[in-house]
Order: structure tokens, then sequence, then C-alpha cells
């Protein structure tokens, strides 16, 4: 107990009741619960009467070796149940599921099983030529996507369809047909998906009294509960309900995870739900005070939360900066040209992280830090250059610059319905013989070798290539007129996040602005290709060293000695869907909030004033959670001299200062 402060000793010591933990960024959260496990223990509570759940085996399996650490080893700490919500699902389930219907030998399907029984439902329902005006019935990753989605939001399927993914809602009486079809084969096949598994816990623990190992069970943890979903509350509310000892561990300013699920009223409403006492831990021990001051002025701003305020114990670090550039490319070359300054301060790369709202966002970086051989690492995600929808539409380019690259051409054949890899290189094989592509109407044994169901997409195919091959169109205006063009229909029936990819595409076809050409295009993301392969062998090396490029969503737990918060516009962070109503606005905020915290020492906001969309420049305005910061609370960096001449078109914020 003397590692602990003082506010961490009071939680540690509470025993009976429940408990709401407040636990500001980097409060040593994880310290408190251990301790507390280990603590009920030393009292006397036998450790099979404690459960521990959280969201990942990595932090169970932490918090489990901490606890035996403290506890004098193992033996000590023997029956103690510590896992994620899934796995305690499943030891419930493998015990009790007969009492629901179920043999106790179920199987559990992963993702890829979840996904091919998707498709074999599809196969007997929806005809494979099926389309509603000229669209594909969606893949089976999207339809399973979509019935997750909403399992975890609480959400009918039409009201999903409609808050959501209105592009699927003409869709609607057969994804309910097939969401149907696919519970009842889980059931015959004495099988579960992983959603399942938490809903049949929930419908056990609320239907089957007295079992035995709920009954055992006197204290209750839960780690991250700002995370957790309606039906997450639900399970531990049944498991708490006897004996009430229930404490949830949680930062409601660190609630991010909404749009997949994460219910914010839960840690909210939870003093109300459960009573008890509601602890706060606000000494910091990540970052600096003037790190600090900036998150506490910025999350104050919110109106739903409870009141807190971090406070360090780590010593000053200097004010964080920022500083307003043209553009991305701009940006780019100002946050390279800092990299290389805190290295020459014995800073590595990999004390040092770039955040960012969207992953698109990151594409410019990526290339610069390719050309001058920065190893870098990408948690957000795919490298920018190599998503599915990213190297789909670079496809057609690659087939107008070289019509015999057969890689290009099977990937884009096979974007055609009832086309797969053995009629895609027999139609590939005609291209070759005529020694290039023509696709006009009386090339007969073209036409005959596409398939019949294939024949309308195919049309449109091919006007879209013929419109690709008139003169002086470039490389930027290809990609959107296939991104508009043949791909759209392909891009939202593939992916469940359609829209988002849509607009990345865009941005590719800004990034391609820059080039004059299709043959400097491809070179340059050759470029990067080499660099993806150079640090796949570097990675093999027994210390490598990388620069870590993440989203602010995939940083949550992390943490620098050094971080870039980059694309900081209004419409970009706070996101432009997100601005109304208010509690979207609060979650963004929350998310700007998470992604300063990450940093301990030396904090980098930047600004880029002007955007590029479907060829044309817009003015940006710099986001409106660093307008709203008060005077004092960042140093503004000198600018390029373009982007002064940028300022006097921008408002400035009650502390937003910009000098020159």
């Amino acid at each position: 107990m003397s590692q602990l402060n003082s506010q961490q000793q009071r939680i540690v010591s509470h025993l009976e009741g429940a408990a709401l933990v407040i636990a500001g960024a980097g409060s040593g959260k994880t310290r408190v619960i251990t301790h507390r496990a280990a603590n009920l223990i030393k009292q006397g509570v036998p450790p099979g009467a404690i459960l521990m759940v959280t969201f990942t085996n990595k932090a169970a399996e932490e918090m489990k070796r901490r606890i035996q650490d403290m506890a004098g080893g193992e033996a000590n700490t023997r029956g103690l149940m510590a896992g994620t919500f899934h796995s305690m699902a499943n030891r419930f389930l493998r015990r009790y599921g007969n009492l629901i219907g179920y043999d106790n030998n179920f199987t559990i399907l992963d993702d890829t099983d979840s996904r091919d029984l998707f498709k074999a439902v599809i196969a007997d329902m929806v005809p494979e030529r099926q389309q509603s005006n000229g669209r594909k019935f969606p893949t089976a990753a999207v339809v399973q996507g979509v019935v997750s989605m909403g399992f975890n939001r609480g959400l009918e399927l039409g009201e999903l369809l409609e808050r959501d993914y209105p592009w699927l809602i003409e869709w609607m009486p057969e994804l309910e047909a097939v969401a149907a079809a696919y519970r009842a084969r889980k059931k015959t096949s004495n099988s579960m998906d992983f959603d399942d598994l938490l809903d049949n816990w929930c419908h056990l623990l609320a239907t089957c009294k007295n079992l035995e190992m709920a009954e055992k069970l006197r204290f209750v943890m839960v780690d991250e509960y700002q995370d957790t979903n309606l039906i997450q509350a639900e399970i531990l509310a049944l498991l708490a309900a006897k004996h009430g000892n229930i404490m949830a561990v949680g930062d409601d300013a660190q609630s991010i995870y909404g749009w997949r699920g994460a219910n914010f009223r839960n840690i909210l409403d939870f003093p109300e739900r459960f009573g008890g006492q509601v602890f706060r831990l606000e000494q910091n021990y990540r970052s600096s005070p003037e790190i600090l001051n900036l998150a506490n002025h910025s999350i104050n701003h919110n109106t739903e939360q409870f009141e807190k305020r971090l406070e360090a114990i780590r010593p000053a670090a200097g004010l964080p900066g920022m500083a307003c550039l043209r553009d991305e490319y701009e940006e780019a070359d100002y946050v390279l040209e800092k990299i290389m300054e805190f290295r020459d301060r014995d800073i590595p790369l990999s004390q040092m992280g770039v955040l960012y709202r969207n992953h698109a966002q990151s594409a410019v970086l990526q290339m610069r830090l390719s050309e001058r051989g920065i190893p870098f690492q990408v948690r957000s995600g795919i490298k920018f250059f190599e998503q599915a929808h990213i190297k789909d539409v670079v496809s057609f380019l690659k087939v107008l610059f070289n019509p015999l690259d057969e890689i290009a051409w099977l990937r884009i054949l096979k974007m055609l319905p009832g086309v797969g890899n053995v009629t895609a290189r027999k139609i590939y094989g005609i291209f070759s013989r005529q020694r290039g592509v023509r696709l006009a109407p009386d090339n007969d044994e073209l036409n005959k070798a596409v398939p019949a169901k294939a024949r309308e997409q195919w049309k449109e195919f091919s006007l879209t290539m013929k419109a690709l091959l008139a003169d002086g169109v470039g490389p930027a205006e290809m990609i959107s007129m296939v991104a508009r063009g043949f791909y759209h229909t392909h891009l939202y029936s593939a992916f469940d996040n359609a829209p988002e990819r849509a607009n990345e595409l865009e941005y590719l076809s800004e990034f391609a602005s820059r080039y004059g050409s299709v043959e400097r295009f491809l070179s340059q993301l050759a470029l990067v290709g080499a660099a993806v392969i150079r640090e796949y062998e570097e990675e093999q090396e027994d210390d490598p060293e990388f620069l870590i490029l993440t989203s602010i969503h995939q940083a949550k737990g992390l943490e620098w000695d050094a971080v870039f918060l980059i694309g900081l516009a209004d419409g970009r962070l706070p996101h432009a869907r997100n601005l109304e109503p208010l509690p979207r606005l609060e979650e963004e905020r929350r998310l700007f909030y998470v992604a300063v915290t990450r940093c301990k020492r030396f904090l980098e906001l930047t600004v880029p004033l002007v955007s590029y969309t479907q060829g044309r420049a817009e003015i940006c305005r710099p986001s409106r959670f660093v307008e709203e910061l008060p005077t004092g609370a960042l140093e503004v960096r000198q600018g390029s001299r373009e982007a002064e001449s940028l300022t006097p078109l921008l408002g400035q914020g009650p502390g937003l200062s910009v000098e020159w």
C-alpha cells in the first residue's frame, strides 16, 4: 500500500458496496485494480469469489500476473476469475449452455467462420444475379458487419440501416431474411459467434437463477467501463444483483467508441443504477503540467461528464506547440523537420507518435517518410496505399499505362459478377493475344468470354475505360472517374464502410493531382511499395526502431515522449459528420483529449489551412478544439509565408493568436 498515493489507497481499501472509479488518463488505474484484488484476498476473500473483466487478453493476463506477485504466488490466487467478456461468457456457457438449449460442446465461430456461414446463407437465399438498380447484393463481409453492428448498438436492422447504412435500405427484406436464416443455422449446428457469447451469457444469467458459478461470486470488477455496450452493462448488473459489490473503473473523458456500440450513458448513469461511492484518480504520472493544462481546458467544454482536473507529477517540459501550414504537404515537411530535431535531442523514433482522426490524413506523410528513408509502422490499419480499395482503383491506371499488366487486369476483372480466377485469366489471355485492349462492341471473342451475369457491368466498365482513354485526362481525373463510375457499384457492395473509403478515394485523387502524368504517379507509388518491402526486412532485425503512425482510436492506452497531432482543421477533427448533435461533438472533443494525453513531454499540433476536394482548393478553419483553448495554453510556431497569406481569411477563437 505504501506504493500508492492517497487517492489510490482509498479505492484499494474499499471493500463492500458499489463503487465507480473515475480514472483519469495516466493515473495508474491498473495498479489500483490489481492492488484492490490482492487486498481482498489478504482480507480473507476466497480468490474464487472475485471476478475481474476487461476488454483484451493482454490486459487480463497482466492483471493476473500482478495480483499473483502481490498475493504471494499462483497458489494464493487459484480460482480467481479474470479475463475478457467473451472468455468469461465461454466459461459460463460451457458449463450451463444446456440450460438454454445448447450442448456444452458448442462450436465458437471466429470472424472467418461467421463470414463463411453468411456466404453459404446468401448463396442459398439470394440469387447470384440478383441486382437492384444495377447494384449487387452486398458481400458476406458487409452483411456480417451490419448484423454485428446492430447487435452491439442495440438497434433493429431497419433503424440501423436508416441511420448508418442508407445505401443498403433497398435490400432490407433480403437482409432481414439472411440474418434470420443465419441465426437459425447457428442454432441448428450448435454454434455461437462472438456476439452470441455475450447475448447467451446475458440470457443465461437472466433466466437461470442460483447458478453455482454466479452464486459464489461476491466481488465484480470491470476495467474500461466507459467502453461497455448495453448488453455488457446488463451482464455486470445481473452478476452483481445479489451482493451489490461491483467496482467499475473507467474514464468518461476517454469514451470514444460510440460508433461501434459503446454506450456513454453506462458510465454516466452508474451512480444512479448501482449507488455506492464515486472515487476520482486525478494524479497523472504520464504527462507534463503544460500538456495537462491544455487537456483540462479542452475537456471542460463538454457538458456531460464527471468533473475532474488532472494534476501532473512530472516536471515542466515547455508549452505544446502549434503550427499553421498551407496544406498537408507542408504539414508533412514540418513534421519531418521536427522528427529530425527530436532525434538530435536523443529521442528515439520509437518514442514518437503521429496521431490523426482519419487514416487518409497520413497518406502524404507516409509518402514523405518513404522518400526520406525514415522507417515507420502504421497502427491504424494497412498502410494507406496498400488498402484494397486504393489498389483496386490504381489497377485501372496501371492497365492504361501498361495494357499487358496481368496482375492489375486480374484484380479488375474479378470485380465483375461471376468472374473468378479461371474466367479472369481467360479474358486476360484474349487481351495478351490481341496485344492490347479493344473493348469495342464488335470484339466477339472478348464478349463471348464475359459471363452473361456480368454483361451489364461489363458495358459500364467499357464506358469507363473509354472515358479514361480520352486525350488530356490526368491521373487525378482518372481516379475520380473510376471511383464514381464502374467502381462505385463494387465499393458499396463490398465494404461496410463504403462512404469512408469513397472519401479516401477522393483523397487519392487529390494526391494524384500533384503528378502531371500517370507514369510519374505510378512511379511514386512504386517507391512506396519498395519502402514497405524494406521495412518488412528491417522488422526482422533484433532491435528495429520505427516511428508510429496511428489513428487516435488505435492510440488509446499508448504513450510517447513526443506526439504529433496532425490534421487539426474543423471538419476533420471534429469530423464534419459529427458537428451535431451535441453528444457526437462531445465525443469528438474526447478524441482530442485522448490524443493529447498520449504525450509525455513534447506535443506538436499542426493545422493545414487548405484542403483539396474534387480538384478544388478550400480554406479550412483551425479546429474549434484549438480555437477554444485559452491564451497561454499553446506556443504558436512560425508558419510558412504561404500559410501567412491565408490567416486574414480565418476567424480567431478566444485564445488563438497567430503571429508571424
